[in-house]
């Protein structure tokens, strides 16, 4: 969690930050296997599904924007809000998920592993486990605050999305709300498979 995080702070290339940060995810999610429990297992599962679904949207859009700008840097981003307000929503609702922040399912899926490991007697892990959701947090508003308050040159030119792109990113950024607020159903379907593990 901490390599991870602490690799991502010092990057200016979006897509070597999300690298970077999937090692983070790798550590929460390992956290889950460490506690080794029921719900410990059942939280793998359902961190697995919320950073599936979070990461092929923030991809999505990292994708979309490379096909017209062929730059990965952070800074390009500059005006994103202006020239695609779609792509920007859900780069904000995916880098919001993956921070943690709620109600998205990524807040959801860190505290059941974060409640695992209270649960099993690893209080300290659950701390350190928070604590680089706020290193997490900075580095995902870094990169939205360029998108959002930065203008550049290019604000009037906008990025244009194909129709199938919108739909299927419109989908994950819905997923990802309806995971966050209405997350029972997954949740159980995340224990009965933990259930035939554990």
């Amino acid at each position: 969690m901490t390599l991870g995080n602490i690799l991502a702070l010092a990057q200016k290339n979006i897509k070597r930050l999300l690298a970077f940060s999937s090692i983070a995810h790798a550590g929460y999610i390992l956290i889950g296997i460490v506690a080794l429990s029921e719900l410990g297992l059942t939280s793998v599962v359902f961190y697995l599904i919320a950073y599936l679904l979070t990461n092929l949207a923030a991809f999505g859009v990292v994708i979309a924007f490379w096909q017209v700008e062929k730059t990965d840097e952070i800074l390009a981003y500059a005006g994103l809000s202006r020239r695609a307000p779609g792509l920007a929503i859900v780069m904000l609702v995916a880098f919001l998920s993956l921070s943690g922040m709620p109600p998205l399912v990524g807040f959801v899926a860190k505290v059941f592993v974060f409640a695992a490991a209270v649960q099993t007697g690893y209080i300290w892990l659950a701390v350190i486990g928070v604590l680089n959701s706020i290193i997490g947090l900075y580095y995902y508003l870094t990169v939205l605050k360029v998108a959002y308050l930065y203008r550049s040159d290019k604000d009037d030119l906008p990025v244009p999305i194909s129709s199938s792109y919108r739909l299927a990113l419109s989908v994950l950024t819905i997923g990802i709300l309806l995971l966050g607020t209405l997350f029972a159903p997954w949740f159980n379907w995340s224990m009965a498979i933990a259930k035939t593990i554990f």
